[in-house]
């Protein structure tokens, strides 16, 4: 993932999964990967799937974030990362035809392209290099998830809201170059860096007091990205 490792998407790599995938491919290839795949839209907060559920399809993010979680058996939730355009959801357990491995949820409108799992092996089966990328994919994304895990264990509260609001960022004209983080309450940010929206709004704030972000309706100015993803 991105530096800092956080919960975000398209990180540790910053080329888009599904280019990962159709990399050395033969136009016919591509072709016959992409008639197999159907275009799907989901509006705000719609899960896309949950943990446990059969995994059925595979799905690729064209545009738009999605939160991808766990959850406790008394209904606590863990955001175990966001993300974005490029990304693939659910190949480890399409590859493993086991059931779905986290819960899946947008977080804006979100706009993708779903496979069918038995489409998937087929095409895996008859595009040798279609395969080997798949392959090659499941251990860029295992290699970011150990990477991704210790820092995040190790850190402070405030150290992981601070790496996890410059990784989303993106940019913004309307910010005279700065990036900006939108679409995101403080419910979802203390469901990522696993702290109540409270110390999230009272965080946020001492931030904003030290001149690190602006806040605005919606909204969030980084402007000290680097001063940020260390902050304690």
């Amino acid at each position: 993932m991105t530096e800092p490792n956080d919960p975000s998407g398209d990180q540790g790599d910053s080329r888009l999964k599904w280019d990962i995938a159709l990399r050395g491919l033969a136009e016919g290839e591509i072709r016959q990967i992409e008639a197999c795949m159907h275009s799907r839209l989901y509006g705000p907060r719609r899960t896309l799937f949950r943990e446990g559920e059969p995994s059925d399809s595979l799905i690729v993010v064209k545009a738009g974030r999605v939160r991808l979680y766990l959850s406790s058996a008394e209904g606590d939730e863990f955001t175990v990362m966001m993300v974005t355009a490029g990304s693939l959801l659910g190949l480890a357990a399409a590859v493993l035809g086991k059931p779905r491995i986290l819960t899946a949820e947008s977080v804006g409108s979100v706009d993708a392209m779903v496979m069918p799992v038995a489409d998937l092996v087929h095409c895996m089966r008859t595009i040798p290099q279609f395969a080997i990328n798949l392959t090659r994919l499941l251990a860029i994304l295992a290699a970011e998830n150990i990477q991704r895990a210790g820092p995040l264990a190790l850190d402070s509260s405030r150290v992981r809201l601070g790496r996890i609001l410059v990784a989303l960022a993106a940019a913004d004209p309307r910010s005279n170059g700065a990036s900006t983080v939108e679409g995101l309450t403080h419910d979802d940010l203390g469901k990522l860096v696993g702290a109540t929206r409270t110390w999230v709004s009272l965080t946020l704030a001492d931030f904003e007091k030290r001149g690190l972000i602006s806040k605005y309706p919606g909204r969030i100015v980084i402007l000290e990205p680097g001063v940020l993803a260390a902050v304690d």
